[in-house]
C-alpha cells in the first residue's frame, strides 16, 4: 500500500469512527439522576413511581431515579433541603406546617386526594370512638399526628389525655393488645390486620370532618426555579406511572418485589386495589389538587392550634405543572 493510499484510509476509518461516535452520543443521551426520598418502606403506596421506574417513563424524560426508603422516624425533609434528595413525599398537613416553620418547600401533586388514616382497636377492646381514646395509649407516626389531634379536639379530648408511641408495623404487638389503638392506614395496615383474621373497630378521621390530602409529591422553591423542565417531566411521569398502576392493580405486587423481595405480592395487590378509590376519585385529575381542599387543612390546623403564626397556604402549592401536563 503506498502512503496516498494509507492515508486515504487512515482518514476514512477515522472519519468513520467520529460518525459512529457521534451516532452513539445521539441515541444514548445521559440520563439527568434524580433521587426520590419515600415517606415509608418499600411497599403499594409508591407503585406509580415503580411503574414509571420499571416501565421506563422515567427513561423516556431523559432522568434515572433513585428511591430514598423511608419508615418510622425517617426524616423527610433533611434529605430535601441537604440537596440529597430532589422530592420527597409526606402528607400534606406536614407540608404546611414545614412551610410556616421556614422550610421552602413546595407541593407539585397530590397522589391520595382522599386521606387513607385510620385508627384501629381490637373489638374486645370496646374502643368505637374518638372518645374513646382518653387514657389509651396510640401507635402513631409523625405522618399521622395531625390527623389524629385534631378528630380528638373536635370531640373534647386533648392530646395531653391519651399516650403516644411512635412504632412500626407490628401486627403481633396490635394483636396482643399492648397498643390497644393503632394508627395506621386503610391501604396497609387495615388491609394486613384483615388478612391476619382479626376483627377490629375502625375510626377515621375524615368522618369526624378531618379532610386533610394525604400522601403529597414536593420539592423546593429553590428546585423549581432552577430545574422546572425537569420538576415537569419528572412529574409527568410520575403520573404516567400511577396511571399505569391503577389501570393495572393486578401487576403491582410484582412491581414492589424489585425493591422489597419478601413483599407478598397478593396482598400487595390487595392494597393496590384499596388504594385507587383515594387516587382515582373521579374527579379531575390524578395528582390535581384543589384550594378550597388546602384552605380547609389550614383552618383544621389552626383550630387545634398547631398553626398559629401567619401563612399564605397557596404558597405551601403550585398547579402549574399539573396544568401544564393535563392542558388546563
Amino acid at each position: 500500500m503506498n502512503t496516498n493510499t494509507y492515508r486515504i484510509v487512515s482518514s476514512s476509518i477515522l472519519l468513520i469512527l467520529i460518525l459512529s461516535a457521534c451516532g452513539n452520543s445521539q441515541q444514548t443521551p445521559a440520563l439527568t439522576p434524580v433521587t426520590v426520598q419515600l415517606q415509608w418502606t418499600h411497599q403499594v403506596q409508591f407503585a406509580g413511581l415503580y411503574a414509571a421506574d420499571q416501565n421506563g417513563y422515567f427513561t423516556e424524560e431523559g432522568l434515572d431515579v433513585t428511591f430514598l426508603e423511608g419508615g418510622a422516624g425517617v426524616d423527610r425533609l433533611s434529605p430535601l433541603m441537604d440537596g440529597k434528595a430532589q422530592f420527597s413525599m409526606a402528607t400534606a398537613d406536614e407540608i404546611i406546617l414545614w412551610r410556616v416553620e421556614g422550610s421552602p418547600v413546595r407541593t407539585v401533586a397530590i397522589i391520595y386526594r382522599r386521606s387513607p388514616i385510620l385508627f384501629i382497636a381490637l373489638k374486645q377492646t370496646g374502643i368505637t370512638k374518638p372518645q374513646d381514646f382518653a387514657g389509651k395509649t396510640i401507635r402513631v407516626t409523625a405522618n399521622l399526628v395531625s390527623s389524629l389531634h385534631a378528630m380528638t379536639t373536635r370531640v373534647g379530648i386533648l392530646p395531653n389525655q391519651y399516650t403516644e408511641v411512635v412504632l412500626p408495623s407490628d401486627m403481633e404487638m396490635f394483636a396482643s393488645g399492648e397498643v390497644p389503638i393503632w394508627g395506621g392506614f386503610t391501604t396497609g395496615f387495615a388491609v394486613s390486620a384483615r388478612e391476619a383474621g382479626l376483627e377490629f373497630n375502625t375510626i377515621y378521621p375524615d368522618d369526624y370532618g378531618v379532610h386533610f390530602y394525604a400522601d403529597s409529591l414536593f420539592t423546593t422553591d429553590d428546585f423549581i426555579a432552577k430545574n422546572s423542565d425537569l420538576v415537569l417531566r419528572f412529574l409527568r411521569a410520575t403520573l404516567k406511572g400511577w396511571t399505569y398502576a391503577v389501570e393495572h392493580p393486578a401487576e403491582v405486587g410484582t412491581m414492589v418485589l424489585k425493591y422489597s423481595p419478601k413483599a407478598d405480592i397478593n396482598l400487595e395487590n390487595e392494597k393496590m386495589t384499596a388504594s385507587i378509590p383515594l387516587i382515582n376519585t373521579g374527579e379531575d385529575f390524578i395528582g390535581w389538587m384543589k384550594p378550597e381542599i388546602w384552605a380547609g387543612m389550614e383552618q383544621t390546623l389552626r383550630e387545634q392550634n398547631v398553626l398559629t403564626a401567619p401563612l399564605d397556604v397557596t404558597q405551601v402549592y403550585t398547579t402549574q405543572f399539573l396544568e401544564e401536563i393535563y392542558g388546563k
